[in-house]
Formats: structure tokens, C-alpha cells, sequence
């Protein structure tokens, strides 16, 4: 059962933005709706909603984390393997080889903190 948004919603769209896999949809103002088939239970939408009006798969209302507070990826230097399926993966491409790579040490991975969403899509 994917997540679904409640009566309460008050349309601001917060959640359509940071859906990793666009599958929220609808209108300013109005409720908008999470398409079953394409929902991958992450939470990312309903850890933004500002009013705290999405369910998980559980029927539980998720509660609202401030932005700085959600879990980020974080890349364990010592067991990446520079395969890129993060980077490759990653809906909002905050994730990058890393600076520090040179001719002995390439396809290692950073990312930015500032444009994750914590989706965990990398993993």
C-alpha cells in the first residue's frame, strides 16, 4: 500500500517538488494525490508537508521534519566502489565523483547535502 494524502491537505505542492519519483500530482490549492503504481514508500513527501496531512503504507500519519533534520546519504569512503549506480540513480543529482579522485583513486563519490531529500534512492 503506497502513501496516501488525507482531506487535510491544503495544496501547497511542497510534496510534488520533492517526490524522487514524480508521482505526486494535483493543483495549487486543492488536494493533490500520490498515484499508487509509482510510489515507492520513501516518506520524502510527507517528511516536507507542512501540515503533516500524508499516510504511509501503514495508514500512520508521518510527521514533519524540519529540512535539517532529515537523514542524508552518506557515501562510506572505504566501501565505495565507484561503481556511479548512486550517481546514475539519484533524481535530484546530488550525488558526484568526488574531487578528491585521482589517477589512483578514481570513482569515489560525494554528496550534496543541500539538494538531497533523503530518499534513499542511492541505497
Amino acid at each position: 500500500m503506497p502513501h496516501f494524502i488525507t482531506e487535510t491537505c491544503i495544496g501547497c505542492g511542497v510534496c510534488e517538488i520533492k517526490c524522487p519519483t514524480h508521482t505526486i500530482t494535483g493543483d495549487k490549492n486543492e488536494k493533490y494525490v500520490i498515484h499508487a503504481d509509482r510510489c515507492i514508500d520513501c516518506s520524502v513527501c510527507a517528511r516536507y508537508c507542512p501540515v503533516s496531512c500524508i499516510q504511509d503504507q501503514k495508514g500512520e500519519l508521518v510527521e514533519k521534519v524540519k529540512p535539517r533534520d532529515i537523514p542524508k546519504a552518506i557515501v562510506d569512503r572505504d566501501l565505495c566502489t565507484g561503481c556511479e549506480f548512486c550517481i546514475d540513480i539519484c533524481p535530484f543529482d546530488c550525488i558526484s565523483p568526488s574531487g578528491d579522485n585521482v589517477a589512483s583513486y578514481l570513482g569515489k563519490v560525494e554528496v550534496n547535502e543541500k539538494t538531497c531529500v533523503g530518499c534513499k534512492l542511492c541505497e
